[in-house]
């Protein structure tokens, strides 16, 4: 059997994280590789597996987010590295939380990244070290009957939890006087500049004061303001939200934390609450129009866009360079800017006034991910980087 014909697929308890690892496995096993799907919650018995499965110098590993990638053996060594595994890492955050995994010591280790900008990250700041590729989140598909699109029950559906930030004595504890103000400098910045990365705000902070770092000390200074991602996608998150409630467009939301403590027209919001992964799948074929607030990616696509799509709902997403290149507003999706939040209400209220053009959105969105956006496709796409990866080596 050739090269990276064999693959064993990790997994742990992050419900949506094991959901992506099954449905890759699925796609491999399509392919007609042979695929072991391991528990990275119980060592021994994922080290026995890989052990027995494992062809010396004909697997691959993947992993989601670094589990099971650290699997001790006997004597300090590494598994990946004793049976001559090709290791991948599919990692759906920024690389800002992944320094140790980067710098782990796997000989042949490939980060695949969720965003462009993530991947140049990498090679940016570290050169040398593991191989980087870009490959974005696909959409899964509900397994139930999917409702006919008129007789939806919710108009617009959006999931994901809200954490209301707890204030700037938490964000600025530990940090210098000077680092304290860029922080804050940092924090306006991209609340206005909503197209730059962190590490572009953080740079451009730096430069104007007249400080221009090192390589290394400029990612550092990137790990050390990491809590200014979630307070990013906190704050555009409510400010969407918020946008629409008090336009008044009733928005069901399914996720955990603070939903209830937006300042908008709260009965415009039906809340919830939190569910697990799987349980989202079902209602995203039950809404007209599932609401997607990218995290910071600035040039990436999150797994709501198609998982909307693949359920017959029209996917509503504020734009990334990405998205910009292979969606067109009002054809497969439709798209906002979170510079001009002001015309998003005024276009919600028009799809929906007009369901015949937002059923043919639809539609054709579904044709678009079915064949290009599925976690199946995702396993080719990654077969063929591994194939040239192995040839490459």
């Amino acid at each position: 059997m050739g090269r990276n014909k064999i693959i064993v697929v990790l997994s742990d308890k992050y419900d949506s994280l094991r959901a992506f690892a099954q449905q890759m496995a699925e796609g491999f096993h399509e392919m007609g590789w042979q695929v072991l799907q391991v528990d990275a919650g119980n060592t021994e018995v994922m080290r026995n597996a890989i052990y027995a499965f494992a062809g010396k110098g004909d697997t691959s590993a993947l992993f989601f987010n670094q589990i099971g990638m650290a699997l001790p053996i006997e004597g300090g060594k590494i598994i990946w590295n004793e049976l001559d595994i090709d290791c991948y890492n599919y990692i759906v955050d920024h690389p800002m939380y992944y320094h140790i995994a980067i710098t782990y010591p796997v000989r042949h280790l490939t980060f695949v990244c969720v965003d462009e900008y993530h991947q140049r990250f990498i090679k940016r700041f570290y050169p040398g070290g593991v191989q980087s590729v870009f490959l974005p989140l696909a959409g899964v598909c509900s397994h139930g009957e999917t409702a006919p699109f008129e007789e939806r029950s919710m108009d617009v559906l959006f999931m994901g939890g809200y954490t209301k930030d707890k204030g700037l004595k938490e964000h600025l504890a530990g940090l210098g006087k000077g680092l304290r103000q860029i922080w804050l400098e940092c924090r306006m910045l991209l609340y206005e500049r909503t197209y730059m990365t962190l590490e572009q705000g953080i740079e451009y902070c730096m430069k104007k004061r007249g400080l221009i770092l090192e390589e290394d000390d400029l990612r550092d200074t990137v790990r050390l303001f990491a809590d200014l991602d979630g307070v990013l996608r906190d704050y555009v998150r409510a400010k969407v939200i918020k946008t629409l409630a008090d336009a008044g467009v009733k928005v069901h939301i399914y996720g955990g934390g603070d939903w209830d403590k937006i300042e908008c027209r709260q009965e415009n919001l039906v809340l919830h609450g939190r569910v697990p992964f799987d349980e989202t799948i079902p209602l995203a074929a039950d809404a007209r129009i599932v609401l997607n607030v990218m995290p910071w990616f600035k040039a990436g696509a999150h797994d709501r866009i198609y998982t909307a799509m693949l359920n017959g709902g029209v996917c509503l997403t504020d734009s990334s360079e990405y998205l910009d290149r292979t969606l067109t507003d009002g054809k497969e999706a439709l798209l906002y800017s979170l510079d001009s939040l002001e015309d998003l209400p005024g276009k919600v209220k028009y799809y929906l006034a007009h369901p015949k053009e937002l059923a043919r959105i639809a539609h054709r969105g579904y044709l678009y991910a079915k064949d290009t956006q599925t976690w199946q496709c995702r396993a080719r796409q990654l077969a063929e980087i591994m194939e040239g990866n192995s040839d490459g080596r």
